[in-house]
């Protein structure tokens, strides 16, 4: 259709049928401007817990800063977190900005069981990652130990994804191990020759071997964290599933990044293993939360 042009000065009826209505999308229902501390970074600003909406943080943020990002978002509106709402893909965009080329980002999320229905939300983000131009990397599994949550009609549900996504090849990959069960005994197996016949060869057990991507972790009191300071939050994950990506995607000086901080968990980690860290909350709450920790730790 051809612009309809209103001048001044002149009454304007439109008759007709309502298709649709377009409003403009508000990010955050509940913005306090009091406690918005975004301003443009002229150098990465290591080391700081920042206040502010992890958008308009990211953008007054030089491009390719971050070595890690260790976060999990709040997924399918499973909790209240202050009432803050949450715009995934504005986000997706931001970290792929901020993340070095080699980086990694490990996206901790999963799914909301409605009746019986999964949302799949984990899968909708994770495509969505790839889409930006995103590596999937691997997909990870957190296990919890000590889950209290039980459906009656279905098997419980134990586990969120750890999706690990990379710019290019990630530049740092330190494996975790672990000992093997039968370390140093020999062992004999049987090597098929070329006429048939199985012929035994010595052999000895590795001591330790590369974990799985399937990590187990107990959750609550003493198993997320001994740190009761951190249980001011609605939902944290544990220290040692932040410290373990921590060691095997970043050197000594790397700098981590954690957008939705929330109590700290990723940031405290990365100070404890002598990485820089970058933390930011929308909620002001948050972001004293996270200080408070840092500070008894002496981080």
């Amino acid at each position: 259709m051809e612009p309809l042009i209103f001048r001044n000065g002149r009454d304007i009826s439109i008759q007709g049928i309502v298709l649709d209505v377009i409003r403009e999308e508000v990010r955050s229902p509940i913005h306090f401007p009091e406690y918005k501390e975004t301003k443009k970074y002229t150098e990465v600003p290591l080391n700081k817990i920042i206040c502010g909406d992890a958008i308009e943080v990211m953008q007054a943020m030089p491009s390719d800063c971050v070595d890690l990002v260790v976060t999990s978002p709040p997924y399918d509106e499973l909790r209240n977190y202050n009432g803050y709402a949450f715009d995934f893909e504005g986000m997706a965009k931001g970290l792929f900005r901020v993340i070095k080329k080699g980086g990694v980002l490990v996206w901790v999320v999963g799914d909301k069981i409605n009746k019986g229905n999964r949302s799949f939300t984990s899968f909708k983000q994770a495509l969505f990652f790839q889409s930006l131009g995103f590596n999937a990397h691997d997909v990870m599994i957190y296990r919890k130990k000590n889950t209290p949550f039980m459906r009656s009609n279905a098997y419980t549900n134990c586990y969120e994804f750890m999706f690990v996504f990379s710019k290019g090849s990630p530049k740092v990959f330190n494996p975790l191990k672990t000992k093997t069960v039968r370390q140093g005994q020999e062992m004999l197996p049987f090597n098929k020759k070329a006429d048939g016949i199985n012929k035994k060869t010595k052999g000895e057990l590795k001591p330790e071997k590369t974990l799985t991507n399937i990590w187990d972790y107990a959750v609550g009191y003493g198993g997320s964290t001994s740190d009761k300071i951190a249980f001011q939050h609605t939902a944290i994950f544990p220290e040692k599933l932040a410290e373990d990506h921590i060691l095997s995607w970043t050197k000594a000086g790397d700098v981590v990044f954690d957008p939705m901080c929330g109590s700290g968990t990723t940031c405290k980690m990365a100070a404890i293993n002598k990485r820089h860290y970058i933390g930011c909350d929308i909620s002001k709450e948050y972001v004293e939360l996270t200080r408070k920790r840092l500070k008894y730790f002496n981080l």
